[in-house]
């Protein structure tokens, strides 16, 4: 088997699971609890609150139609590559929801969950929701997928009138939460929305974004050419010699540079220390590296809908 087939049975792998628990935690934590946290399911809830006077339970259905909408504004707007890449975690996102929002079993489980709303019930809600929320969405972007969802907005924000993504997220979560605040009018609920949210960005922050990050080390030591063979031969990371003068004596010295993950932080620090404890070195923190040894360079379109 190649390796360019188990990295693609590897990404459906954390693509199903990934959406699997974020349909589950807005379901299971949320819905019945009626924690708004922004995205696709805060619209749905807020619809669905609409609706519990009258006995109707609609959630499923808007969050189904807001990702079929959703999913096709970005086929239309923003192209194809999108809409593929949105494609298998969107359809995976609805099938989750229906068969958390359908089967009885999953049903009783969010019911015992939410109990009568108190205080406590629905804190412990907003935590959980967020952690599986967060750490669904966080999964399905390792495994190159997109969820989608109200998210297309930002982008064609980005894409039109440049305005960051990072910016137009927190406004468009904001104002779904201020809007559920606004019609609901629950502010316990209302608070515990705002604490998933929060849980849900630390979780893709821990699990996605830590994942990407990488170091870079330059090293001037007379020892180079030995700390260069450790990283080629031991590390399998290249090696970038860069000559430079010293500022203060005017002297010849090498700069050796290497790039590596955050697995291998520990092992070259120390291999360094062992071979010239005086080398001068400077560690930097990368938030993404792309190239021979690391994951190849793709536009991105990763998003999370919630």
């Amino acid at each position: 088997m190649s390796k360019k087939l188990i990295l693609q049975i590897r990404n459906y792998i954390l693509v199903l699971i990934g959406t699997f628990l974020l349909a589950f935690g807005s379901v299971i934590f949320l819905t019945k609890s009626e924690l708004v946290a922004g995205g696709v399911s805060g619209i749905a809830i807020i619809i669905q609150h609409g609706f519990n006077s009258q006995g109707i339970y609609v959630y499923d259905y808007v969050v189904a139609g807001l990702t079929v909408l959703s999913w096709i504004i970005g086929l239309i707007f923003i192209g194809k590559d999108f809409a593929l890449k949105t494609a298998l975690s969107s359809a995976l996102y609805i099938g989750f929801t229906f068969l958390f929002a359908r089967v009885p079993l999953f049903d009783k489980i969010a019911t015992n969950f939410a109990g009568e709303q108190q205080v406590g019930n629905l804190i412990l809600c907003g935590l959980f929701g967020g952690v599986f929320v967060g750490g669904g969405v966080a999964m399905t972007f390792l495994g190159g997928g997109s969820t989608g969802g109200v998210d297309v907005i930002q982008v064609l924000l980005n894409k039109y009138f440049r305005i960051k993504e990072s910016i137009t997220s927190f406004f468009v979560d904001a104002i779904v939460i201020i809007i559920g605040m606004a019609v609901m009018q629950l502010w316990v609920p209302a608070l515990c929305g705002i604490l998933s949210a929060f849980v849900t960005a630390v979780l893709i922050e821990v699990v996605y974004i830590r994942n990407q990050t990488a170091y870079q080390v330059d090293i001037i030591s007379d020892k180079w050419e030995e700390i260069s063979k450790y990283a080629q031969d031991e590390l399998e990371r290249g090696a970038t010699i860069i000559r430079a003068e010293g500022g203060y004596k005017g002297e010849e010295r090498v700069i050796l540079r290497v790039v590596f993950d955050k697995n291998q932080y520990e092992k070259i620090r120390n291999y360094i220390a062992s071979v010239d404890p005086k080398a001068f070195v400077t560690f930097t923190q990368t938030n993404a590296v792309f190239g021979e040894g690391f994951k190849h360079n793709k536009k991105s379109q990763n998003k999370k809908k919630k």
